[in-house]
Formats: C-alpha cells, structure tokens, sequence
C-alpha cells in the first residue's frame, strides 16, 4: 500500500538542547506536536491522557520574590507594584494576582498573607506543559515492586541529570503511606546537587524536575493504576507509554543505576529525530503493520509489493526501511516480557514474485528483551527493485521467537540525483571465519556499462561467533579488517572494527544516540563486530567511480584478518567446541546513470 507523506505531520528538530531552551526563552517560534486527543490507554505505546499532579517544585502562587517560601516580602513587593513604586516581571505578576484577574488589588494582598500561615502546594499540567519537544519519564517508589527501592536509592542521581539530555523531565511519586515525606526528602537531595551547577542549568532542572507529594494510589487520575506495577514509565516526544528496561549495569548485571534513565530519553530523541522528516516529500509502502511473525530459526515471514515503476523510481532521490520490532505480551500488546532473550540477525530480502533470486537490502541485530524502532537509509537498493512492479519482501530474525512487525518502506523525492539503476552480487552468504576464509571469498569480476556516471562498493558486514579456546573471541568480539581491491591494486580501501570486545562500546551515550536500544537484559554494552544489539546495520559505501573501466569488465579482491595489536593476522582456527568465528556478508556493485 503507498502513501503519500504530509510533510507537516513529519516534524524533525534537530535542535542542540542549549539552542532548545535559548530558542524557547527568546520567544522565537518552535514548530511542535500539538498535545493528541487519543484515544488514550494505558499500555505501552499507547497515548498518554492529560493528568494535574500537585509539584513541590511548581512556583508556588504568592511566591512573588520568587525564593520558594511565602513571607512579608512578598506582600510589600506585591504592594510595591500596586502602588507603583516597584517593577515587577510578567511572571512575578502571575504569582502575584492570586485570583487571576488581572489585577493586583487587596484581595490579593490579603490572599498572600493567608498563604503565609496555610501555604498551598501547586499543581503541575501535563497537558498545558506538552510542547512536542520533550519527553517524561517517572521514578516510582513502591517496595511491593522489584528494584523500586533501589531505584529510589540510587547514588547515580547527579549522573542522572549529567548525562540526561536536557529536552526530558524526570516526575518523582511514592505509594508508601510517607509518600510526602519520601518525595520531599529526595527533592532534598536533588536541591543538593543542583547546587554544584551552574545558574542557567539550576534553573531549567527546576522546572523539569518534579516533585509529586500524593501518594500514588490516591491520585486522582489514570497514573494511579498506570504506575501501580511499575518502579518507572516514560512518555516519549509521540506521547506513547514507553516501557523502562533493566537498569543494572550489563558487565556482571549489578546495581540498579537511576542514572540508566537518561539513556531511554536519549534513545526517545533518537527515534523522534530519525522518523520525522518535516523538509522532505517521501512516498511510503506499508509491507506490515502489527502483524504477528512467529520466528523461529528457518522461519520468515513474506509479503507481496507493489513497487513503483522503473519510470517512477526515476523520480526518488532516496529509499529509507522503518522497522518496529515489537513483542507481544499475552493478550498480544507490546511488552518487552514478549521478547527473545538474545541478540540475533533480522534481515529484509528482495526477491522475485515467485520467492527467487533474494538478496539482501537491509539488516539488523536483535536486541536481549527489547522492542526497537528504527529508520534506516537503503537507497542504493533502489537498484534491487528496478524494475519495478510485483516483487515479494522476506523478512527472517532467526532464532526469535515471536514479534509485533511493523515494516514501512519510504521513497523520498527531494533533490533529484543520479538514482541507482544497476546491481552486481559480490561476496554474499556466511563464511566461517578461519584461515580458509580468503579462499571462500575469491576474486570476483564485474562488468560497468558505459553510461554509468557513478560505481560504488555497498556491503553489509558482521562477525558472529566466539568459536572454543584460542579463538580469541573471533568474530564478535576480535577486531576484525577487511580489505578491498579493485583492478589489481589501482585503488585499495578497508574496513575494520577496532570497537569489538570493547567493554561499554555499545552503552555509550554516544552509541546510544545512533540507535541502539538501551538498558537491555543481556551484555548489550560490549562492543561488536560491526553492530550493536538493537541497532540497525547500516552499509558500508566506498565511491570506487575514478578506479574502475567504465564500459568494461573489472575486477575486485577481498582478504580478511584478525588484528592483532598492529599486525593483521590469519583468522584463528575453531575446534569445533563452540560457535565458531564466521563473517556474514551482503556486497554488491552499485552502479548509477
């Protein structure tokens, strides 16, 4: 089924956080998601309704010295700018007029001196908040629910904010019947740290950090039962119910970090930034939509597509595959608890309308008990699909066990380019990765017509395996090269992945903002070879136009090894005890006119 993209529903910010909060403050306009209107629920990735909490860290009406108490001071400068003798700005006048009617008068003064002696918390709007551009997540405090009270005790709290983006706010609530005194008490602790920070950065916590003192069960809305069985929940910048994964570290899987939490709101911008394309005009093909897929290790799930015509594809500048894996809990709505308990290879096949001739165009690595979503650029695959017409799309994860498959293919029209219009198979399959490994990747020959303007090199490649003892974690976590020539050495290039075996490669923030889905169950910060669990594989491109005959055939070698330190050494050799080392490749010759 194709779509037409609307390009005003797909807004993409791209904002620093700082220029966030300057643009903000400056008054300049932000295009935002207006708040939804449902239908709201409860579950994850459902919308999330409005809800009023009572914030210990709201301004407080009255408050018109704005130093977090009421006292005689507020009253004389709320006196002074009766009379006239004292400047007040539009937000101290709002705290001032307690009965909101644009007036400072009397009852207002006597209002304040009333707050003095029964002061009143204030309430904090989730809808009158919501701007598009931010998301929230809450901390919750229920001993009944496993890692609550170690997460409410975390010492990772001045982390938390550290590595926290600063478009997320963070909501703190008990169930214990000292709900009031357990949320005070870690604002306390918070007030502490913010005070080791700097002017601009106190102040933007302060309105984004927020302390609710009802007990959660008393609450008065749909968070009572959404939190009931939970230590956190998140809402992300769609406003969808977000699940929180384990936040214990994935090297010895110990602690419960509250720190960890930034991490979700960084993957939160990830996929809000990737899916929302506001300056681009894209067609797009929906190939599954929450459809069942049972997995399996040989089993795939197929789809017959319409594709545009050779003519039509002429017209597109570029080709996106937007993936959500779900898990489906037992009534078949998303939970992480629906998920496989290991990382393994998605991948996505071409093939003819008979189920022949399938390449593949796009993969992915599972995550341990998550549901990520991703948005990945396959354009040189545009020259899979020519020409066009009825093809079938395989989709295989093997080994896991069960998703919800959403699966979407975009064809974007800005800034019309050479588009890819031929292919050539280079290396494709998997090899095990072994001092026969060159030998089972031998030269290969590939002709370029004569009007090509450009050639590339596109592959995908990732090293699986750790093979017995003296295979020195080949090849998922060993450093593997890879090394390409073209016409018997007028041009070389390489590959390698220096990351692999790397301890917290893939946990880094750094990492985590390219798309890997965090706080995983299993060894998901453990650098790979070539990927990440729950991340997208994206392809390796090498423009090899200036090096290759144009009209003519040519010829490309390729030689794999294991680096060691310096050197580049022969692949190890597997007893056959364990999974042996192996290298899955997926390389073509792209060729544009």
């Amino acid at each position: 089924m194709m779509n037409k993209n609307i390009p005003m529903h797909r807004r993409n910010f791209k904002l620093s956080p700082i220029l966030f909060i300057l643009l903000l403050c400056s008054g300049a306009t932000v295009i935002a998601q207006g708040f939804s209107e449902g239908p709201y629920g409860i579950g994850y990735f459902d919308i999330a309704g409005p809800f009023t909490v009572l914030d210990l860290n709201a301004p407080m009406p009255g408050d018109v010295s704005q130093d977090d108490t009421i006292d005689i001071e507020d009253v004389m400068v709320t006196l002074g700018a009766e009379i006239g003798t004292v400047e007040i700005n539009e937000e101290q006048f709002y705290l001032a007029d307690i009965n909101s009617d644009g007036i400072l008068d009397t009852v207002d003064l006597i209002s304040i001196v009333n707050l003095i002696y029964n002061p009143e918390n204030s309430e904090w709007s989730f809808q009158d908040a919501w701007n598009g551009q931010e998301s929230y997540i809450f901390i919750h405090y229920n001993p009944s629910v496993s890692n609550s009270t170690a997460l409410w005790i975390s010492n990772t709290k001045q982390a938390l904010l550290e590595n926290s983006p600063l478009n997320v706010h963070y909501l703190f609530i008990s169930d214990r019947s000292s709900s009031a005194s357990d949320v005070q008490a870690i604002k306390g602790e918070f007030d502490e740290i913010l005070e080791s920070f700097d002017l601009a950065l106190q102040d933007h916590w302060k309105t984004h950090l927020h302390f609710i003192p009802t007990k959660t069960s008393e609450l008065e809305n749909w968070l009572a039962e959404a939190l009931s069985d939970k230590y956190a929940l998140g809402i992300d910048r769609f406003q969808q119910l977000k699940q929180i994964g384990y936040l214990g570290n994935p090297d010895g899987f110990t602690g419960t970090h509250m720190s960890y939490l930034a991490h979700e709101t960084l993957f939160y911008n990830y996929v809000w930034d990737a899916l929302f394309d506001p300056d681009s005009s894209y067609d797009e093909i929906t190939v599954f939509d929450k459809e069942i897929y049972t997995g399996g290790w040989a089993s795939s799930i197929t789809q017959i597509v319409e594709f545009p015509s050779n003519e039509e594809l002429n017209e597109y500048s570029g080709m996106k595959v937007e993936l959500l894996r779900g898990c489906p809990d037992a009534d078949g709505n998303y939970s992480d608890a629906g998920c496989d308990d290991y990382d393994r290879i998605a991948h996505m096949y071409l093939c003819d309308e008979d189920g022949s001739n399938c390449y593949e165009i796009a993969r992915w690595i599972t995550p341990f008990d998550r549901q990520p979503h991703h948005l990945t650029d396959i354009t040189p695959f545009i020259s899979v699909i020519r020409p066009g017409g009825t093809r079938l799309i395989k989709f295989q994860e093997s080994g896991w066990p069960n998703s919800l498959l959403t699966l979407k293919i975009r064809f974007y029209e800005d800034d019309p380019v050479e588009s890819p219009q031929e292919f050539r198979p280079m290396w494709i399959g998997t090899v095990q990765f072994n001092p026969s490994y060159n030998e089972n990747r031998p030269p290969t020959i590939f002709d370029v017509p004569e009007n090509a303007t450009r050639v590339e090199f596109v592959t995908y490649i990732t090293g699986h395996g750790w093979g017995s003892a003296g295979c020195y974690n080949c090849a998922e976590f060993c450093n593997s090269k890879h090394i390409f020539t073209v016409n018997g050495g007028t041009y070389e290039f390489d590959t390698s992945y220096p990351e692999a075996g790397d301890g917290d490669y893939c946990m880094e923030l750094e990492t985590i903002v390219q798309g890997v889905i965090p706080n995983q169950y299993g060894t998901w910060g453990f650098g790979r070879a070539g990927w990440c669990p729950g991340m997208d594989v994206t392809p390796f491109i090498t423009d090899i136009t200036e090096y290759v005959e144009i009209g003519d055939d040519n010829i490309m070698d390729y030689e794999a090894c294991r680096v060691s330190g310096n050197d580049c050494v022969t692949p190890p050799v597997c007893q056959g005890d364990g999974y042996c080392p192996e290298i899955a490749m997926s390389s073509y010759i792209i060729i544009r006119y």
